[in-house]
């Protein structure tokens, strides 16, 4: 006897229904993996570009791009990500703290090791401001909150 297919009602009912059960089954799942050492890898890069050269050769990005709509993702904002955005914020707050405590300071440090103001439009005041571009640039990836849990 030939297997009955399900009505996609069904299998979207099912998926929405099972997805609460199986939370555990994938926070453990989690745990046991590791992905870093593979995705840090030489042949993980080797694959990563050949695979971007594909994306870069079929437009694959620009045509992803234009099969999909602003409707579709404001909507997606309004109904879920609204929702979601307080816990979010909420929930990376160890992590904006670490890079804040970094940041700040580099900042301030920054700022009081520029040379004093000049007049506005001055050629000292664009100085200033790409001296302070500069500073910064050169700590960049100094501020990530790397090791920092959620």
């Amino acid at each position: 006897m030939a297997k009955t297919i399900r009505s996609p009602e069904v299998a979207v009912n099912n998926w929405v229904n099972r997805t609460s059960a199986a939370t555990n089954f994938y926070v453990q799942q989690v745990q046991a993996a590791a992905w870093k050492v593979y995705a840090a890898s030489n042949q993980a890069e080797a694959n990563f570009a050949t695979a971007m050269q594909q994306v870069i050769a079929n437009k694959s990005r620009q045509a992803g791009i234009n099969a999909s709509s602003d409707e579709a993702w404001k909507q997606g904002v309004a109904t879920l990500g609204a929702q979601r955005y307080p816990q979010g914020v909420s929930a990376a707050q160890p992590k904006m703290a670490a890079v804040m405590n970094k940041l700040i300071p580099a900042i301030d440090q920054l700022r009081k090791s520029l040379p004093p103001r000049g007049v506005a439009g001055s050629q000292e005041n664009i100085n200033r401001m790409v001296n302070f571009v500069t500073g910064l640039h050169k700590q960049k990836g100094q501020f990530k909150a790397r090791g920092v849990p959620k």
